[in-house]
């Protein structure tokens, strides 16, 4: 095969190069610097073409190679060509420097971002302890439920609304609302001020949560500091991006996008999946940090917050105990199946009937009391109400439902008309709201007591 002569060479790849045909260009280079090594016209080339004239990023391994061949041309070159050839190389090796900085910057930027959401897990952890902890007074049973300062609240709210609104109610809404109030000091007694001797090992639990809480602090401290530090990075990194040629942008937009926190929750999430081999090359590739030392303190972490595990592990002696009452409590049959299904029909049509005839109630007080009455189904505390039988939790929640839904309506139907009869406020509307609430009240009793059956059984 004939060999070609450096000028065919020397124009095919010209050619190519006003094509923009920067790969052939460089084949062609390639080509004549094997055919004629002593010239300097293939190594120029080559240069020019890999960096399509100084318009390309290249990695740092790629210039490193690429400087090999820069100093070949070089040294082939005469005075004046090397001058202007170390000139263009040089400033371009500055643009790649800036790049390889910025690469430098977005790293510990994830860096940062990514102790954040670690960071932000073990207080989450540490958290989720200390709420499942305080679910238990000294004796193991759970604090006063929320449920119960609701119905406090209520109490105590319908007392003041009939002091400002007089009528005979008062004899319902005084005891009731003292009754709310006990009920609201409780509460907060028991949560926040009650003061009781502890034992030695629960002693060590309450120090464990005064460590616990110690740490999430110090976490915090070195979140908002991480957080300094991330702004101050990204100041950084828009002044670097600012010395880098725009014609670098299109080959390095995953460097200069502002995706940190989002290759940040991609480390998090292959490490929550347990992808080690995915979390470590991510944190080598995409971060400052060794994955080493940051799994190292992961499980220093686990181990702190293990102590406090181990002491909420007395959950499990109430196990026994729910143990015994599932074989005290009554099954759900079929037959509270369809009776809930027919209570549930009856106040469907019920609640047709009274749309039809409207005028029979009170639209504000109607609908105020059909308010209170959803909310006390749904609130209703299957744990402290009664429950040795479906009809027991029925009759419980429906009796609550049907007093705080009438007593609500006539309260208000009082205010807005100055007087509500006896027989209207107290027989008629009740016997209403009992048609009405008794199949939604049997539905959400039989989930809520299905609920209570399978909680009983874990």
């Amino acid at each position: 095969m004939k060999k070609r002569t450096l000028k065919s060479l020397k124009e095919e790849a010209k050619v190519k190069l006003d094509e923009e045909d920067y790969l052939s260009a460089l084949s062609i280079y390639t080509e004549m610097t094997k055919l004629y090594p002593k010239n300097k016209l293939g190594y120029i080339g080559v240069i020019e073409s890999k960096t399509n004239y100084y318009k390309k990023y290249l990695s740092d391994d790629e210039v490193k190679k690429l400087k090999e061949v820069f100093d070949k041309a070089y040294d082939l070159s005469n005075k004046r060509d090397k001058e202007d050839l170390k000139n263009n190389f040089e400033r371009y090796l500055d643009d790649c420097y800036e790049v390889e900085n910025l690469k430098k910057i977005k790293k510990d930027i994830v860096s940062n971002e990514l102790l954040i959401n670690v960071y932000n897990n073990i207080i989450t952890s540490i958290n989720g302890s200390i709420a499942t902890s305080r679910k238990y007074n000294l004796s193991g049973k759970r604090i006063t439920n929320f449920y119960d300062l609701i119905k406090g609240i209520f109490l105590l709210f319908c007392l003041i609304y009939n002091l400002i609104f007089k009528n005979y109610l008062l004899l319902i809404t005084i005891p009731f609302g003292i009754y709310g109030l006990i009920v609201i000091y409780s509460f907060i007694s028991m949560n926040f001020l009650k003061k009781e001797k502890l034992l030695s090992e629960k002693i060590i639990f309450k120090k464990n949560i005064i460590k616990s809480n110690t740490k999430i602090k110090e976490l915090k401290k070195e979140i908002s500091n991480k957080k300094i530090i991330i702004e101050s990075l990204n100041v950084k990194k828009k002044d670097n991006m600012l010395k880098i040629p725009n014609d670098f942008n299109d080959y390095i937009t995953d460097i200069v996008d502002d995706n940190e926190e989002k290759i940040a929750e991609e480390i998090i999430d292959s490490l929550n999946a347990n992808n080690i081999a995915a979390f470590t090359y991510l944190i080598s590739e995409k971060t400052s940090l060794s994955s080493d030392e940051l799994l190292k303190m992961l499980d220093k972490e686990k181990e702190n917050t293990s102590s406090l595990n181990e002491l909420i592990n007395i959950k499990k002696e109430n196990k026994k105990s729910n143990q015994n009452e599932i074989l005290i409590i009554k099954q759900i049959k079929a037959q509270d199946c369809v009776l809930m299904l027919i209570l549930l029909i009856i106040s469907i049509l019920s609640f047709i009937i009274i749309l039809n005839n409207f005028s029979l109630v009170n639209k504000t007080s109607f609908n105020i009391a059909v308010i209170t009455g959803i909310i006390s189904t749904l609130i209703y505390n299957t744990n402290t109400g009664k429950h040795s039988s479906y009809t027991d939790t029925l009759n419980d929640s429906l009796l609550l439902t049907i007093f705080n839904t009438t007593l609500v309506y006539d309260l208000v139907y009082s205010a807005l008309v100055d007087t509500v009869s006896f027989n209207y406020g107290i027989i008629q509307m009740p016997i209403i709201f009992i048609l009405i609430f008794i199949g939604f009240v049997a539905l959400i009793s039989l989930l809520k007591y299905n609920n209570l059956i399978n909680k009983l059984r874990k």
